[in-house]
């Protein structure tokens, strides 16, 4: 990688971040790279995004950092590559001890592009709303304020699956198996296959069990009228009421999650390291 342009984001309210990508960035444009840097995706002046096509995205922060500016930037087709200043790190590549190595390595095109499923979802309402948007690693349907069971009609594009009661329903992505999805008693996938996981939450009177599907997969959910309110959250950071007679619709987005892997470390020992593995 040569001379290049890179937008760099930050995690926001951040001055370890801040105070971090003032130092890359200084390294960056000693090597002839146009740096864009930023608090939040958001706060991207809308001419910038219409000049700059960027080769690269770095964003500083944690894994909730990176989600963020994925959804907000995917669009731009860039890889991305994160610097962990988080808790977990299962999307953050660099070290914020080692980064210039690391980077270095980008540099002499030592890395390999992990590309990740992303979901598309669109919420159709009543009245003719429409709501769109991206998941990187899951969607949750779940009960409102009242502990009530919510009940949902879920079809897929070969047929109809079941009508459900339950406390929720997720639809994860391969990248968020290690999230919501296993906590829930859903399966760890590898996250660079091609699949879309359906995982109950508490569901009731029905042996409705976790779900792999093909990635070609589109679904189509709609609140039984019987039911009381719901909401979806996306990637546990946005989230909207779903009311009787709404319906969602899930499918593999349009764009794949491109993430530049620079460390050789694979999944089974990136779940060690992250203790999903606990021996005795």
């Amino acid at each position: 990688m040569n001379s290049c342009s890179i937008i760099m984001a930050t995690k926001v309210g951040s001055p370890e971040a801040r105070h971090l990508a003032a130092k890359v960035r200084t390294w960056l444009e000693k090597r002839n790279c146009s740096v864009f840097t930023v608090d939040h995706p958001y706060e991207i002046p809308l001419e910038v995004m219409q000049d700059c096509q960027p080769d690269l995205i770095i964003v500083l922060g944690g894994d909730g950092t990176i989600l963020r500016v994925v959804r907000a930037m995917l669009d731009q087709g860039a890889p991305f590559v994160g610097v962990n200043l988080g808790k977990v790190g299962f999307l953050a590549e660099i070290s914020p001890t080692i980064w210039q190595k690391q980077l270095s390595r980008i540099f002499r095109s030592a890395f390999r592009v992990s590309r990740r499923l992303v979901l598309d979802y669109r919420i159709v309402r009543q009245e003719g709303e429409s709501i769109t948007g991206a998941a990187i690693n899951e969607l949750v349907i779940s009960r409102g304020e009242l502990a009530r069971l919510i009940s949902l009609d879920l079809e897929s594009s070969q047929g109809t699956l079941q009508c459900i009661r339950a406390d929720g329903l997720i639809f994860s992505t391969p990248t968020g198996s290690t999230a919501y999805c296993i906590s829930a008693g859903g399966p760890l996938v590898h996250p660079e296959m091609q699949g879309i996981i359906l995982t109950p939450v508490c569901v009731f009177l029905h042996d409705f069990k976790p779900l792999v599907m093909p990635a070609s997969e589109k679904f189509t959910i709609r609140v039984c009228p019987d039911s009381p309110e719901a909401y979806i959250t996306v990637d546990g950071q946005t989230g909207y009421v779903l009311n009787a007679g709404d319906v969602l619709m899930v499918s593999r987005h349009a764009r794949d999650l491109k993430l530049l892997m620079c460390e050789e470390q694979g999944f089974i020992a990136k779940l060690s390291t992250k203790r999903f593995f606990v021996r005795g």
